[in-house]
């Protein structure tokens, strides 16, 4: 029996392997390379894309300026502005009969301060909550609540005010939510009129159900222009004049407007994809293959950022050709709409022929083609989507799998060698595939492997129930094996579970799959809180049994609040192994650093980052990649970090990339970027951003 000792040794010598060499097979897409290790790489390590707009040091405060400069004013993040004064109530007979009523006498010229009285009613602070990181999962939006200063009565008015200060000035765009009527004057002149309700997402939530409906509902707007220094934001809001809505509240955010210009550092190219993802890019050769919701597989020249083709993995590009064939309806009525998809470039008029599509289909065949998630997928699918895998290549060809249940295969020119349709009862999270001995494996709700050379289905594993992110596939004592998120491992050629780790219940340990580096896994569980380290050397026949070598449990006031309570230190991304310590982020921007041969945490540190939390948002959720001689880390706000790895905490950079999209609901108007580690190719890598791909590096 091998000593603690020596398994020690093995394993700290393994932490220090410089390169890894991966085979043809096995084959994986998750983080690109399976480790997030490229260590030859010498990347730049600044970049930047800045907008120079109105919303460039952008401040707001409820009190009365006392000069022309900011002063104290706090900066508005994410265009949330969350101080405010309130005045009212003010009751009416119809709120919208009296709607343009001026109750205060003077709507164009009020400049309110704090506890001061205007038509006999005195000025209350109110606050927005903020967009705190650290409430996982909140399905509100942060409302301004006048309702809970004023009161509600049915058939009221009540008044918000605020000063904004904007160094430049310019053009800006207001996206607003409003429980009823709202009217809004921006340095006295009227810029919004509505007496009824505008709600366009209402909740988080929301986010899922407008994807996976296709559905164009965007939030009232109206666009401002702002001079440079101090300006008077005035809000009045009603209640319903009917026994209907009982709220007095709206959700306002503030935002340059798309054609903004940006300054730009660093960033070769980049290009306007036709959907978001959440998966990683591969490259193979020349070419880059991403995914783009909710089926689109995606070929591009990693040189020059061109989309050389892209092609559909649909429940309708499953059907066969001969079953197309018999029924007229599909041509009559499908055909068209698919061909008008592809030609299709503007994003709004793709979403409606998205929805009619789906209808269409629906009404041919519900059986076949009505889409039908579990409850918990359907809520999250605003940060998960049905192309949350990603894709996988032997070199050769392309291998895609959807949340559907859609599997592909196709040649580099975009040829599709074969496509497959798993059926399941209902829909629910996916998981990166990968290759291993002619078989892909794949998994929805159990665990499939498909030939590669055809996309039949030989053989399910349903010991395996739940697994998130991705499916591995590596090499134990010169045999190929699949490994499952929770460490579980599969024999390729028949599905035989060979070892499942004790101590997985059927309840939720994790959602970050290991990492295998020669014969060691890295198996994280709960979170970042109890990593496990196994080896697999000479490990055989039908029940393997390797070694558990280590178990890295970090300290338990890593989990406590500062008021003493419990708090779940989840992560999305696989732990980082590199020169004997081991790397790991929670979803709070904190990052963890383990010494593999002491098993000690060596330092835990909160991150420079400024990601953005709520129902379908996770701050930080990309795995963290060692490119060349640092650590990137990066939240889902256009933010990464460059560190240097060790023992102690060494912040070499901090980088931003601050592309402002056209939002239609009032959520932060910064590109979510990045779910997805970076993707290196020799001194330059590339990021996948909600609408952009970007090629970062020198010329």
């Amino acid at each position: 029996m091998t000593s603690r000792r020596s398994s020690l040794t093995v394993l700290f010598s393994l932490c220090f392997i410089p390169v890894i060499a991966v085979a043809d097979e096995p084959t994986n897409g998750w983080r690109g390379n399976g480790t997030g290790l490229w260590p030859e790489a010498r990347p730049v390590l600044e970049w930047s894309r800045i907008p120079h707009g109105v919303m460039e040091g952008f401040r707001a405060s409820a009190d009365r300026p006392a000069g022309r400069d900011a002063g104290a004013a706090s900066l508005v993040k994410k265009g949330l502005v969350r101080d405010w004064l309130v005045l009212g109530p003010f009751a009416v007979s119809d709120s919208v009969a009296e709607f343009d009523r001026d109750l205060i006498g003077g709507e164009t010229t009020v400049e309110p301060a704090a506890d001061e009285k205007t038509a006999d009613k005195t000025w209350k602070r109110a606050t927005v909550p903020p967009d705190d990181i650290m409430v996982f999962g909140t399905a509100e939006l942060p409302w301004l609540d006048l309702a809970k200063v004023v009161g509600f009565e049915r058939n009221q008015f009540a008044y918000a005010h605020t000063f904004l200060f904007s160094p430049r000035g310019g053009p800006g765009r207001i996206v607003v939510e409003h429980a009823h009527g709202l009217k809004a004057w921006v340095n006295g002149k009227e810029v919004y009129r509505s007496p009824e309700r505008g709600i366009g997402l209402g909740f988080y939530t929301a986010l899922s159900r407008h994807e996976l409906q296709h559905l164009n509902q965007p939030s009232p707007r109206f666009d401002v222009d702002l001079k440079p220094g101090w300006n008077r934001l005035l809000l009045k809001l009603s209640t319903s004049n009917k026994p209907d809505f009982t709220e007095m509240r709206c959700c306002l955010r503030i935002m340059d407007p798309p054609d903004v210009p940006y300054e730009n550092k660093n960033i070769l190219w980049l290009t306007e994809l036709p959907g978001r993802s959440t998966s990683t890019p591969i490259i193979v050769g020349d070419r880059m293959f991403v995914m783009a919701e909710p089926d689109e597989l995606l070929c591009i020249d990693k040189r020059s950022g061109k989309i050389l083709w892209a092609a559909a993995n649909s429940f309708y590009e499953a059907v066969p050709q001969s079953e197309r064939q018999s029924k007229p309806a599909f041509a009559e009525r499908v055909d068209p709409l698919v061909a008008q998809l592809k030609q299709e470039t503007d994003r709004v008029r793709r979403v409606a022929l998205r929805a009619k599509l789906q209808q269409t289909l629906t009404e041919i065949d519900s059986q076949r083609f009505a889409i039908h998630p579990n409850d918990h997928f359907e809520a999250h699918f605003g940060i998960v989507g049905f192309t949350m895998p990603t894709p996988v290549s032997d070199g050769r060809r392309v291998f895609v799998w959807c949340n559907t249940g859609i599997a592909a295969c196709y040649d580099l020119d975009g040829q599709r060698q074969w496509i497959t349709r798993v059926e399941t009862d209902h829909l629910s999270y996916g998981s990166s595939p990968a290759l291993a001995d002619g078989v892909l494996a794949v998994f929805l709700d159990q665990l499939y492997g498909l030939d590669a050379r055809t996309g039949e289905v030989r053989w399910k594993q349903h010991r395996i129930q739940r697994n998130i992110a991705a499916v591995l596939a590596a090499r134990f004592a010169g045999q190929s094996a699949f490994i499952s998120q929770r460490g579980e491992v599969v024999r390729p050629s028949d599905g035989k579970l060979l070892f499942r780790p004790q101590g997985f219940g059927s309840g939720d340990t994790g959602w970050s799959p290991p990492v295998i580096l020669g014969d060691i896994m890295y198996l994280p569980k709960y979170g970042v809180t109890s990593p496990s380290v196994y080896d697999f050397a000479g490990v055989a026949g039908n029940e393997w049994q390797p070694k558990l070598i280590a178990s890295l449990n970090l300290p338990e006031e890593v989990s406590r609040k500062p008021d003493g309570g419990w708090i779940d230190r989840w992560t999305a991304g696989s732990p980082l192994v590199w020169q004997g310590f081991l790397y790991q982020t929670d979803i709070y921007q904190n990052l963890y650093t383990t010494d593999v041969s002491t098993r000690q945490m060596v330092y835990r540190h909160e991150l420079p980052l400024d990601g953005l939390t709520h129902y379908n948002a996770v701050a930080v959720a990309a795995s963290p990649t060692l490119i060349g001689n640092h650590l990137f880390v990066l939240d889902n706000q256009g933010s990464t970090v460059v560190l240097e790895p060790g023992r102690e905490f060494k912040l070499i950079a901090t980088n931003h990339i601050a592309t402002q999209l056209d939002r239609p609901w009032p959520i932060p108007a910064q590109e979510t970027l990045a779910y997805a580690p970076p993707i290196v190719d020799g001194n330059r890598f590339y990021l996948r951003g909600e609408r952009f791909l970007y090629c970062i590096g020198l010329r």
